[in-house]
């Protein structure tokens, strides 16, 4: 293992501030001699910064998620192509694309962006398992969040539901706000499956699931519902106990 790569292994603990102190002035005194290894510890620590910003992921109106690109390339300062689909690659995925950074590409390169005619000039050819486990802990940090505000969404629209009132002609229900929000949520949800696959929120999928059987028989129905159609979603709800599980859930992924 050359001087560089073995600095690389330590630069996300020393941008998180976890190594000894001696490993550390190693590491100061490599990068002030280094300029390829100064880039990419500059880099981590730009990214950490952005990702610390609870603005990240504060959600804005709808799909929040789909907003994170267009959030991440503001930070950089950088135009991206706006995208219309969530295509399930980690939020670090989208900062690279936003950035063509020098140093951290050396792990986003190979494991998560896709294939594009970035000029590269002088990257190493090696992955710092370091940077790899700074990926991992990002990736499920972001499904985490995702998966909570998902859960969080939809249990608000239950309670919306099983509050509305009868205000429609013909002593019938107006749930037309119900019905919007929950075709919006099945959008969601059809995204929010990529980040189901990660182990850490792999068993809030069942649940997931079944809020989807539900927001489907919902965002079927008329904006003025009848009395036997409302009661019929209703004990939907409370056979499967989804108010509960959803209180549940969000405290075993919090």
């Amino acid at each position: 293992m050359t001087r560089c790569e073995s600095i690389r292994e330590k630069l996300v603990l020393y941008a998180e501030g976890t190594l000894e102190a001696e490993e550390c002035r190693q590491v100061d005194e490599h990068i002030a001699n280094c300029a390829d290894c100064n880039a990419e510890a500059v880099q981590i620590a730009r990214i950490q910064s952005w990702l610390s910003d609870p603005a990240v992921f504060a959600p804005e109106q709808n799909l929040a998620w789909q907003l994170l690109p267009e959030r991440l390339a503001a930070c950089a300062g950088q135009p991206m192509e706006k995208r219309r689909a969530w295509d399930g690659l980690n939020l670090l995925k989208w900062a690279c694309l936003a950035l063509p950074i020098v140093g951290l590409a050396i792990g986003l390169v190979r494991v998560f962006l896709v294939p594009a005619p970035v000029a590269v000039t002088h990257l190493p050819s090696v992955t710092a398992t370091g940077n790899e486990a700074f990926l991992s802990r990002m990736r499920t940090a972001y499904a985490r969040e995702a998966t909570a505000q998902y859960l969080s969404s939809c249990q608000d629209l239950l309670l919306d539901f099983v509050s509305s009132d009868k205000t429609c002609a013909g002593d019938r229900y107006d749930v037309s706000f119900e019905v919007t929000r929950a075709r919006q949520l099945l959008d969601e949800k059809r995204m929010l499956d990529a980040q189901l696959q990660v182990p850490e929120v792999a068993h809030a999928k069942a649940l997931c699931d079944e809020l989807e059987r539900f927001l489907v028989g919902l965002s079927m129905s008329q904006d003025c519902e009848s009395d036997a159609a409302v009661r019929t979603m209703e004990q939907f709800i409370e056979s499967k106990q989804l108010l509960f599980r959803i209180d549940l859930m969000q405290s075993g992924i919090s």
